[in-house]
């Protein structure tokens, strides 16, 4: 298909009048410094390169894709880039996304041409140079190329997300992203229009104490140096060397470890967790622990950009759907190290997460009606299940035996074994139980909440005939798995991951409503923390709350979902 290539005010005026007409546009951008060169739009009949260092007015091209749905690959790189030139679309259709969302296992422009148009593109000219004062006609090729490539891509991708059925989310079909791609699917409709919340997510940062960070770093090198310290002196080796701790585990303790393949005693935490009653694991343990946290803070530090961290973001990050993060990521600081995060003189964070989401999701997928009973009357599961267990009235269930019923739900609902629970009661919640409890345990679990045990034996069956289990989310993200704990564990936290994602499109969209200066900082699986100024905290605290609870509602037709939140100029909670 042939382009045009633009670059003049005028000629720029000219073409978004029209290509005013098209809903959406197909949109690609050739980058260099923190600088745009080229933006490449196309609409169903035309493409249009348009060169920014020849036009110095963008108004037009702003207001064009201010109204209209773009259509990209990698969105988030471009939409980085048009951000900084206050250039923000109306939707979003991410032809990478939707890569994911149909199980590719690669997500490169270049491997969805090849599955599904079946030819290879040159990429030759990805890395030329675009600053150059006169652009070759063969860059200008490659750049249109990327645009048409997208116009054949589009529809393929939008028919096969619309067979991506959802049990749930009929609402949003009726979505401006619905509307203006076309889409019929619950979970591509989430995830394309989330493509914005990421890029603003990555731009918004996440702001730190920095004095708080390095006190806390030097008491942690402290703590770390002193119990070292002692593990020399007690024991006279070196706790970072594994050979050595091997030894002296399997010599002087007897300890029955498990060799590596390589033939090497092994060392690693989680073969120790269940020999941390044994002084030198018990202290290994400790200098493992404050070790990755030395490693943490130090990260935390080295990204610092002035006193906000702006880590990057990976939308769908696992198989679930489920995001990650990364230099560093801030999904997986502790709780009792999150002092170190605090919004600026006069903001405060609203910290907003959903309560017990994972059992309130296996109970509706699996449809335990006990279970779904339970929180419909608003009873403290764990304490309810510690006395079905237990045989126990809930009002003389302890708060250890609560934490033991933790350990049960969490863990049985997605199978564990009994020996699995001991060591899980042991080691997550500080709970000592035999084997044998822990059968009789997990028995009287199953025989009250039948539908997880059928569950269960649904997945193992279609495991051993077919080799694989295929599912999907409520919302209607489909899902493969190979082994039991992935089949069972991953439309529980696929659909955790598609209600956290609604959840943040509903609060933007009534934060906007309502003119709310509030941004997204970060996100963690269950857990929103937006920022914002303290006259309006309430508010926003209000309408998160309430986003968060309406996604539940689409979600989850059958468990109610509560929502516990706080107002704190800390990342803390308690």
């Amino acid at each position: 298909m042939t382009f045009e290539y633009i670059t003049g005010k005028t000629g720029l005026k000219e073409i978004c009048k029209r290509l005013e007409k098209s809903p959406y546009l197909y949109l690609d951008t050739e980058t260099t410094g923190n600088r745009i060169r080229l933006v490449q739009l196309g609409d169903d009949e035309k493409t249009y390169v348009i060169d920014l260092y020849e036009i110095h007015d963008i108004t037009p091209l702003r207001e064009l894709i201010s109204e209209k749905g773009v259509i990209g690959h990698n969105l988030k790189f471009d939409l980085h880039y048009l951000m900084n030139y206050q250039i923000e679309p109306l939707a979003t259709f991410d032809t990478m996304i939707a890569s994911f969302l149909l199980g590719y296992e690669r997500h490169s422009l270049n491997h969805l041409v090849g599955n599904l148009l079946g030819y290879t593109l040159d990429k030759s000219y990805q890395l030329s140079d675009w600053g150059a004062p006169v652009l070759s006609d063969a860059q200008l090729k490659y750049a249109a190329k990327d645009v048409d490539v997208l116009r054949e891509l589009f529809p393929k991708l939008r028919d096969m997300l619309n067979e991506l059925e959802g049990e749930r989310g009929e609402e949003l079909l009726k979505t401006r992203t619905a509307r203006i791609f076309g889409l019929k699917s619950p979970v591509a409709i989430v995830e394309m229009a989330f493509v914005k919340e990421v890029a603003k997510l990555e731009r918004n940062g996440l702001p730190v104490d920095i004095e708080t960070l390095e006190s806390t770093l030097k008491d942690i090198e402290r703590k770390t140096q002193k119990k070292v310290q002692e593990f020399l002196i007690k024991f006279r080796v070196d706790p970072f060397s594994p050979k050595q701790v091997g030894q002296l585990l399997t010599s002087k303790y007897k300890l029955n470890l498990p060799r590596t393949q390589k033939g090497n005693v092994s060392t690693d935490d989680k073969v120790l967790s269940s020999y941390a009653h044994v002084e030198p694991v018990r202290l290994l343990l400790e200098i493992r622990k404050l070790k990755k946290l030395s490693d943490k803070f130090k990260e935390i530090k080295e990204n610092l950009k002035g006193d906000r961290l702006y880590p990057e973001f990976k939308q769908i990050g696992a198989v679930t759907g489920r995001m990650s993060s990364l230099k560093p990521n801030v999904q997986n600081v502790p709780r009792e190290e999150r002092a170190i995060f605090k919004a600026p003189e006069g903001n405060t964070f609203v910290i907003a997460d959903f309560s017990q989401i994972e059992l309130r999701i296996a109970a509706e997928y699996v449809n335990e009606e006990l279970m779904i009973r339970a929180f419909r009357e608003g009873k403290d599961l764990h304490r309810y299940t510690a006395s079905l267990v237990l045989g126990k009235r809930e009002e003389e269930i302890t708060k250890e035996e609560r934490q033991l019923a933790k350990a049960i739900n969490f863990g049985l609902i997605y199978g564990i074994s009994a020996k699995g629970l001991a060591e899980y009661a042991r080691t997550g919640y500080g709970v000592e139980i035999s084997e044998e409890e822990a059968e009789t345990f997990r028995n009287r679990f199953f025989k009250n909440f039948k539908a997880f045990k059928l569950w269960h034996e649904k997945v193992k069956k279609e495991l051993k005939e077919k080799g694989v289990f295929r599912g999907r989310t409520l919302l209607g993200r489909r899902f493969t798995a190979t082994t039991f704990n992935d089949a069972v564990n991953y439309p529980i936290q696929g659909t955790g991951a598609d209600l956290l994602k609604l959840a943040v499109l509903l609060f933007d969209a009534e934060a906007k409503k309502k003119k709310l200066d509030a941004k997204l900082v970060n996100l963690v699986h269950d857990e929103i923390v937006v920022e914002c100024r303290k006259e309006v905290a309430n508010q926003v605290k209000e309408v998160l709350e309430k986003a968060m609870k309406q996604a539940g509602k689409i979600i989850l037709k059958k468990v109610p979902v509560e929502v516990e939140s706080v107002i704190n100029e800390r990342w803390i909670k308690d």
